[in-house]
């Protein structure tokens, strides 16, 4: 090798070895920058006329895996949505109440009931009498206030899910600027790496939402789908368009609807634990309540002497209507209010029975024990008042209780593979230093080379003179 060869190889080496310190300084400044992945130079062997002549920088490399990129989205997608899921039931839960909770309609049930025992022994007693009235209303009261609670988680619902769609649909027009700029960078040779990690850091948020899906095409741009497939975008997008929106109630990926079946076609992100919430977790608990609440009513109307006039409870002050919405309607008859030797003798007697008639009072505990037909999602098909309500409050502290381990599970599986993600693309400090040793080295080492070819060729240019 020549000393000209020698001098190149080492200049090339010097430049280098600067390149990669400027990549080093570069991934140590941003080893916590959240989506930062760590890059290395892919180098190679440079030859002139056969013999070689240094090194060379092919590119700036950045190495994921995208498998394990992908299975850290979609189980962090499945926590958020199991999460938001597990956060509504619970919000529900805490104004229900458990079974054994003063607060919770099965013991406010309970608690009628035994004031109707009480009124048993003592007919006549004003108090006993009283307690039934503040006891009746206690419970109307409570099933009211279930029935807000679950309207205004769904209503929660519906304006989180709004807030989702549109973070969706503003990480996606982004993404679309970022695959123009990465293909036309890719195209002129240019190192494209900072915006892939911004492009990266987006599909990551969008994943938190819903569930997606990924592939990248030869000029560097990457397509996102639904996890069932639905396209979100495969093409520049205008301006004003939006690939997600809500129609009704209804989420649509470019007209496809996405609600009917959240579990097949969301599949997961906090969109599909909204969705869950609006469609079938709040609506299911508010039929759960409504059955509740016209048992009462119609038990009760159907206890008075004419029972096509109203009882006890009524449906808004009148007899009996429809069930649905009854939850947010049942009322304690007002004529009770005023008049509690009602509950004695009867919500629609003409006058006071007899002092110490039991006949009537007989006739409400009945209600209280009477095998009845219901209807509910996962409720007993034929059940007690008292047996209906223990069995749906424990069933919503049963849904809220498994929400919350499945967000559990997924949490601990999310945290390990993001982890493992981290470890694999992100920034290790340690190594890093080690490798500027290394480079500070080689640069040493290169620049030694230099200062002894200098000296070889001036001793030449000596021997010449």
């Amino acid at each position: 090798m020549s000393v000209q060869l020698a001098l190149t190889a080492a200049l090339s080496g010097l430049r280098t070895s600067q390149q990669q310190a400027a990549m080093v300084s570069h991934n140590i400044a941003n080893a916590t920058t959240a989506g930062y992945v760590r890059r290395d130079l892919a180098l190679s062997a440079t030859t002139t006329a056969g013999q070689g002549a240094g090194v060379q920088v092919d590119a700036v490399a950045r190495r994921v895996d995208e498998l394990l990129i992908r299975d850290a989205r979609y189980e962090t997608s499945r926590y958020s949505g199991q999460e938001a899921r597990a956060s509504a039931l619970a919000d529900y839960a805490l104004v229900l109440g458990q079974p054994q909770d003063e607060k919770s309609v099965s013991t406010q049930l309970s608690k009628l009931q035994q004031a109707f025992s009480r009124l048993h022994g003592m007919p006549n007693d004003d108090a006993a009498q009283n307690a039934v009235v503040s006891q009746a209303t206690a419970l109307a009261q409570g099933i009211n206030r279930a029935a807000e609670a679950a309207t205004t988680v769904q209503a929660d619902a519906r304006d989180r899910l709004a807030t989702s769609v549109d973070s969706v649909n503003t990480a996606l027009h982004r993404i679309s600027e970022l695959n123009g700029s990465i293909a036309g960078l890719d195209a002129r040779g240019g190192d494209a790496g900072d915006l892939r990690d911004e492009r990266d850091r987006l599909l990551d948020q969008m994943s938190d939402e819903i569930g997606i899906r990924t592939y990248g095409r030869d000029d560097g741009q990457v397509v996102v789908m639904t996890r069932n497939g639905q396209t979100l975008l495969d093409h520049t997008l205008d301006p004003g368009e939006t690939p997600l929106t809500i129609v009704g109630g209804d989420v649509m990926a470019n007209g496809v609807s996405l609600s009917a079946k959240p579990d097949t076609e969301i599949q997961s992100g906090r969109i599909m634990g909204y969705v869950q919430t609006i469609n079938q977790d709040m609506p299911r608990a508010l039929a759960q309540l409504d059955e509740l609440a016209a048992g009462l009513v119609k038990g009760f109307q159907a206890a008075e002497a004419d029972p096509t006039k109203a009882g006890l409870f009524t449906d808004a002050g009148a007899v009996y209507g429809i069930t649905a919405g009854l939850a947010s309607r049942i009322a304690v008859n007002d004529v009770v209010r005023t008049e509690s030797w009602r509950v004695q003798s009867g919500v629609q007697a003409a006058a006071p029975l007899q002092p110490g008639d039991q006949t009537q009072i007989a006739v409400f505990q009945a209600a209280f024990t009477a095998p009845r037909a219901f209807s509910a999602a996962d409720m007993p098909a034929t059940a007690t008042l008292g047996d209906y309500a223990t069995a749906m409050v424990s069933a919503q502290q049963g849904y809220r209780t498994g929400a919350e381990s499945e967000m559990n599970a997924r949490k601990i599986s999310a945290d390990t593979l993001q982890s493992a993600r981290i470890n694999r693309d992100g920034v290790n400090v340690d190594d890093e230093m080690q490798k500027l040793m290394l480079i500070e080295q080689s640069y040493g080492a290169s620049a030694q080379v230099v200062q002894v070819a200098g000296r070889m060729i001036d001793i030449l240019l000596q021997i010449k003179g």
